[in-house]
Order: structure tokens, then sequence, then C-alpha cells
């Protein structure tokens, strides 16, 4: 009779063990979906997170060439302004303007409409100071250059 208790007993054990084993089993399985749906989540946010990183350098380097070029358009619209009238420095002088008219076309991605319009009134001005110098008016010049700042420093874009 003890052998057959102690089968018993064994049997108990066994029946224990395997619904522990199940419960350990099914624990481990759970455990195991969790982390393939955590690592998921994570490569999916890992995936966003670089889209947005390429999308932010995108806008810095777009926005770093538009402020370049209106740096380098301000350049060469304020070089205009030292045309004194002299005859020798006509030619010069029409070639910087014809110079920023192409500026103006290479460059009109990055430069903002109203830079443009102002860009151009001003070349329009010292196109006309080129056949006439009496129309030179350095208030007029810079006046539209501080317009021109004023669009710069004002436009966020």
């Amino acid at each position: 009779m003890n052998n057959i208790g102690t089968l018993q007993k064994i049997i108990e054990e066994l029946n224990n063990n395997i619904s522990s084993n199940q419960k350990f089993l099914s624990a481990l399985i759970l455990f195991v979906i969790i982390n393939f749906i955590i690592t998921a989540i994570n490569i999916f946010f890992q995936f966003k997170l670089k889209n947005k990183e390429k999308s932010i350098n995108r806008h810095n380097l777009i926005e770093s060439k538009r402020i370049e070029a209106q740096e380098n358009l301000y350049i060469l619209l304020e070089k205009l302004t030292y045309y004194d009238g002299n005859e020798d420095s006509k030619v010069l002088f029409q070639t910087e303007i014809s110079e920023i008219n192409k500026f103006l076309t290479q460059k009109k991605i990055y430069i903002p409409k109203e830079i443009i319009k102002i860009s151009q009134e001003f070349t329009d001005y010292n196109t006309s100071i080129l056949c006439d110098y009496r129309k030179k008016s350095y208030e007029k010049e810079m006046a539209m250059l501080e317009q021109f700042n004023i669009q710069f420093n004002g436009n966020k874009s």
C-alpha cells in the first residue's frame, strides 16, 4: 500500500509539473509575442524617426541655400550703389545688372517672390540710372535695400 501511495504522490507531482510546465510554456510564449510586438513598434518608430530626420536635414539644407543665395544677391545689389556715372564704368555697371538678373533666374527656387520683386525693381531703377545718371538717388537706393532687409529678416520660411 505504501508503494501505491508513493505512486499516487508521483502521479500528482507529475500532474503538477505538467500544469506548471504548461503555465511556464504559455508565459514564455506570451513573453515572446510581447517581445515581437515591442520590436515591431520599435522598428516602426525608428523608421518614422529616420524619415523625420531626413525631412529636417532637407529643410536645413534648403534654408541654408536660401540664406546664402539672398546674401549673395544683397551683395550684388549693394555693388550697384557704387556707380558714379563715369563713362568708363558704364559697361561694368551694365554687366553687373545682367549678372543680377541672371542670378535671380538661376536661384529663383531659393529666393522668395517678394525679394525677387524688390531686386527687379532695384535693377530696373539702376538701368534707368544707366541712361540718365541725374535720376540717381542714394536715399531711394538705401530705401530699396532696407526693404530687402525687412523682407529677408521677416521671412521665416
